[in-house]
């Protein structure tokens, strides 16, 4: 398989090389498609491998509805505490909670958001897709500058690590101006299910999204360090026995770079 490597970075540290070098190797070498984007934020330093490579979303993608949505109720375009009816032929299996409700239900958008990313439901997340269109939100996503959104048949679509790095810079630019920023944020650093562990990080932050269906197994989001930094793991090992491994692995490798980078 061919790759492309992109590393922005001032290599004059011998170690700072070989650690690069040697994650490198192990991607290269790696059975199945991977791929990874890290990016400083004040430095703007980067390191990344086979950016470009198409992967299924998964629910991965569950954060740009989302924040689409809540910029829109920052703007006075949509209330966040309007109710949506979710019926019982609306339900969707997999991952989430509303999938055990009794009877039909209504959600506001803002508990629909929550449940998208706290929960991962998959529900919530169709239900607020149709609220906005497919075709609306494939064009929000093309206007941060995203090359590949919403592109399949589905409502999760295909993703790039480049292009999820465009999304997460949307997020922290909104975490850090918008109203409901600190409200996003709670929601993205409480998920339910993590695939990179808290001791991987070292305690740190990490603003994140999971997304894992068939193959396909991802973690992408922001790490909360001194030196804050963009940090998006594709993969297609979820059927591999090495998963969880593989992607705190490149996470705890990358948290040596951050921590040595100047």
């Amino acid at each position: 398989m061919n790759y492309q490597v992109k590393v922005n970075y001032k290599l004059d540290n011998e170690e700072l090389r070989q650690i690069l070098a040697n994650l490198t190797s192990k991607y290269i070498l790696s059975k199945e498609k991977v791929s990874f984007y890290y990016e400083e934020i004040k430095t703007h330093n980067t390191y990344s491998f086979n950016e470009d490579i198409l992967f299924y979303a998964a629910s991965s993608i569950k954060i740009l509805v989302c924040v689409m949505l809540l910029e829109k109720a920052s703007q006075n375009q949509i209330d966040l505490q309007e109710k949506l009816l979710v019926t019982m032929a609306d339900l969707k299996q997999d991952t989430g909670i509303i999938k055990y409700q009794k009877e039909d239900t209504e959600y506001t958008i803002q508990e629909l958001i929550r449940l998208a990313i706290v929960e991962s439901d998959n529900t919530a997340y169709i239900k607020l897709v149709n609220y906005v269109g497919k075709n609306n939100l494939e064009q929000y996503g093309k206007s941060l500058g995203a090359t590949h959104t919403m592109e399949g048949k589905d409502l999760f679509g295909l993703i790039n690590a480049k292009d999820m790095a465009i999304y997460w810079k949307k997020i922290y630019e909104f975490l850090n101006t918008n109203p409901y920023g600190p409200i996003f944020k709670e929601y993205l650093s409480n998920p339910s299910f993590k695939i990179i562990t808290d001791e991987t990080l070292e305690h740190h932050n990490f603003i994140r999204k999971y997304g894992s269906w068939d193959i396909a197994y991802h973690e992408a989001g922001i790490v909360e360090t001194d030196n804050p930094f963009y940090l998006i793991i594709l993969t297609q090992k979820n059927k591999c026995d090495d998963k969880e491994e593989f992607v705190n692995m490149t996470a705890k490798t990358l948290m040596k770079v951050n921590k040595m980078s100047k």
